[in-house]
């Protein structure tokens, strides 16, 4: 048979850009064989009228560095059309690591990317040590293809041990820094990615280890993907400010590298801040360097109780109460003198991510039937129900129901204008779905079918061909996945079929399907028909098939071919 695989009369929408339209679809060996109009008979022939033939979404700001071990289609990535995923971002990579360090490591995991502490002890099981170790250990057993990038935060923790997280480096030491991010980059990372976030700590309250670098060590590790002309250097600073942009412009013309930097969203506390930063954005490019922004496609939602929460960490009294065992935080909360220090805090003028409005935090689960009439209704309204201060009503609901309480909240990305005008940007790369993290307060795997429904189809912001560009090619050509990203006779056989009429993503829902029966949000979607990876369907209306066709994603210095690595 001339075909391992057949869509026949589909809407071929190519990943370029360029206009969509009606072909038959070959797949031969895990390849795009043809696209046109194929006469040549195939094992399996799906009929694809009404449906567009696209190639696989490269879903690129992941953390399923832990979850890929465990569950090799890092679902729920495949329900959405996405066949390849990028890890390691914001300096979390499990390697390079050292024999020893292994806690080290989960205490920046559990905080920074809140995944219980038993579901990691759980699931991962060690047993490398080098970057190119871990990816060896994936090879031959993922379902859907897998790259990273090298982590700040691992590869300072393997050189300075718990000095990491006290003290600037040595001369010396960014040396040894140095060979490990190039080590790293040999063993096939994709790029390398850092963190200076000021939110971001460790389990046991001290910084992680990349925020105490300084801008000479930050430089000396990005200076490595210049001399090697390869890989990405991806960054979150926090909140991004303005004067922010002169580090992403003196890198971006240091090593010559696409710089990636979060992130670009409508924010409630500063609404004009997104036009700024595209503003202060646009001469990096203009003078012929790469600094692209990213950016979500629905408001980036936690679901929260004060039993587990980071929403407020940015307040230096909240953010103590949240350290304290649960008893302890309740008596506090309960406190008169405690409860003035916290309205201190949110009284503080300085910018934050965190919108300080009671109108926007939803109440979104109670746990005593007396208080389900509060279900749906923002903090002001229910305060005004009971006749208090919003404050004050927040913590009394809370501590009536032991923390109990499941609150919803955005701080961002609400306002549509805005949000349409940044995802046109050519300055802007769409996908923040953090995937892997943050499993007990979201899930944004959809951000990908939200694009495609929401965006394109509803509010007409993007063409289906633009939105497909950048889902795809536009990925791969910055991270340099070559042979991805398009539709075209010998790229691999990576593609997403789906409804344009009816793709969507649900709203996220509870499963346990972590190690130790750990609880996670994870999201569906509604009209993705199939999701082939190397030419095999991993996903089919609603079911994963079982199959592991998936390909671990090498940068192109990656010295030599690797074999699977037995379990």
């Amino acid at each position: 048979m001339e075909y391992d695989l057949l869509f026949r009369s589909g809407r071929v929408v190519d990943g370029s850009g360029m206009p969509s339209y009606l072909a038959d679809v070959g797949v031969k060996d895990g390849k795009i064989a043809e696209i046109g109009r194929l006469k040549g008979s195939a094992a399996r022939t799906v009929d694809a009228e009404g449906l567009v033939v696209a190639p696989g979404f490269i879903d690129h700001h992941t953390h399923l560095d832990a979850q890929m071990l465990w569950d090799p289609y890092g679902t729920s990535e495949p329900q959405h059309g996405v066949t390849s995923v990028v890890m390691g971002n914001c300096g979390l990579t499990l390697a390079p690591v050292k024999e020893g360090d292994e806690d080290a490591l989960v205490k920046s995991f559990v905080r920074v990317e809140a995944i219980p502490r038993f579901a990691l002890e759980q699931g991962v099981r060690w047993g490398w040590h080098t970057f190119g170790d871990y990816l060896d250990k994936l090879e031959g057993k993922v379902g859907i293809n897998v790259g990273g990038l090298v982590g700040h935060i691992a590869v300072r923790q393997y050189v300075m041990g718990e000095e990491s997280v006290e003290r600037q480096a040595t001369a010396g030491e960014v040396q040894q820094m140095q060979r490990l991010v190039r080590e790293a980059m040999e063993g096939g990372a994709l790029g390398m990615s850092t963190n200076r976030n000021e939110r971001h700590m460790r389990e046991d309250g001290k910084p992680v280890p990349s925020r105490l670098a300084d801008d000479k060590e930050l430089f000396a590790l990005c200076d490595v993907l210049g001399e090697l002309n390869a890989g990405v250097i991806e960054t979150i600073l926090g909140r991004n400010r303005i004067e922010h942009f002169e580090l992403y412009s003196n890198l971006a013309r240091s090593t010559q590298r696409p710089i990636i930097w979060q992130s670009v969203q409508h924010r409630w506390t500063e609404p004009n801040l997104w036009r700024e930063q595209l503003d202060a954005v646009a001469p990096i490019f203009r003078d012929g360097y790469r600094a692209y922004g990213l950016s979500h496609t629905v408001p980036l939602v936690r679901h929260f109780s004060l039993k587990n929460t980071q929403v407020f960490d940015e307040f230096p009294t909240w953010k103590s109460l949240m350290f304290q065992p649960v008893e302890v935080r309740k008596q506090a909360l309960a406190d008169p003198g405690t409860r003035q220090k916290l309205r201190a805090d949110l009284a503080d003028p300085r910018p934050t991510n965190f919108h300080r409005r009671w109108d926007i935090v939803r109440i979104e689960k109670v746990a005593k039937p007396e208080n389900k009439r509060y279900v749906g209704k923002c903090v002001a309204e229910m305060a005004a129900m009971r006749n208090q201060d919003p404050l004050d009503a927040f913590l009394d609901l809370s501590l009536e129901e032991e923390l109990q309480t499941t609150f919803w909240n955005a701080n961002n990305g609400g306002d549509p204008q805005a949000m349409g005008e940044i995802l046109r940007s050519p300055y802007v790369l769409a996908g923040t779905s953090d995937a892997g993290a943050h499993v007990q307060f979201g899930a944004d795997f959809g951000y990908s079918t939200t694009l495609l429904g929401l965006w394109v189809r509803e509010r007409g912001v993007l063409t289906l061909e633009q939105a497909i560009h950048k889902l795809t090619f536009e990925v791969a050509s910055v991270y340099g996945l070559e042979g991805r990203g398009l539709l075209r006779p010998g790229y691999a056989a990576d593609l997403a079929v789906f409804d344009p009429n009816t793709i969507n993503a649900y709203e996220p829902e509870w499963a346990e399907d972590y190690p130790a029966g750990t609880r996670r949000l994870i999201q569906r979607s509604v009209g993705m028909h199939y999701t082939i990876v190397n030419g095999r369907v991993i996903y089919e209306d609603g079911r994963l098939s079982g199959e592991l066709p998936g390909q671990i994603l090498r940068g192109p210095i990656c010295r030599q071919p690797r074999q699977a690595v037995a379990a």
